[in-house]
């Protein structure tokens, strides 16, 4: 079972998010019933094989030092009618980056944020993530900024990319959600 590990409250931005996007649904993950919606995974699996990362990895300039070196989910514009909202997968980067073609990219402005680590084995970390940093959010007297809301998932190296290349099964997965005081 997914279990927070660590929780922050701090500082974050303004960058911009960058990366390929899709419009989906959570509950499309159930091959068993499949959704005229694309999936999470295939539009990571389109991101490594097309050279979507090798673009923006050679934009070190616009590379902030202060994320992570990892790459990000991003999930925004939830739409409660038909449960569908915009996934994008890329790189954090400086505010100013001149989007390549084909990019998508949206605004985060400076806000604070609750970092939170997510520890489990993969696939349950992903459906539990968002759950768990909210309750940590109310438990530590804040709420999620509804106004500012996105969430991201921020697949660093130390505590996801290495420990899943050498073999290890539970791993941290970093979770960012914007807050203020309630």
């Amino acid at each position: 079972m997914a279990k927070l590990k660590k929780i922050e409250f701090v500082d974050f931005g303004p960058y911009k998010m960058v990366g390929k996007e899709i419009r989906t649904k959570i509950e499309n993950f159930n091959p068993i019933f499949p959704s005229k919606y694309p999936t999470i995974p295939s539009l990571w699996k389109q991101c490594f094989s097309d050279g979507t990362f090798d673009i923006l990895e050679n934009m070190t300039e616009y590379c902030p030092a202060e994320t992570p070196n990892g790459y990000e989910g991003y999930t925004r514009d939830f739409n409660k009618e038909d449960e569908t909202f915009t996934y994008v997968a890329g790189f954090l980067m400086k505010a100013n980056i001149p989007v390549p073609d084909g990019y998508a990219a949206y605004d985060i402005p400076a806000c604070t944020i609750a970092k939170t680590w997510i520890e489990g084995e993969e696939h349950d970390i992903y459906p539990n993530a968002h759950q768990l940093t909210m309750e940590a959010i109310h438990q530590n007297g804040y709420e999620v900024d509804w106004q500012n809301y996105f969430s991201c998932e921020v697949y660093t190296d130390q505590r996801f990319g290495i420990p899943q290349k050498h073999g290890q099964k539970i791993l941290i997965l970093d979770f960012y959600m914007p807050i203020k005081q309630k």
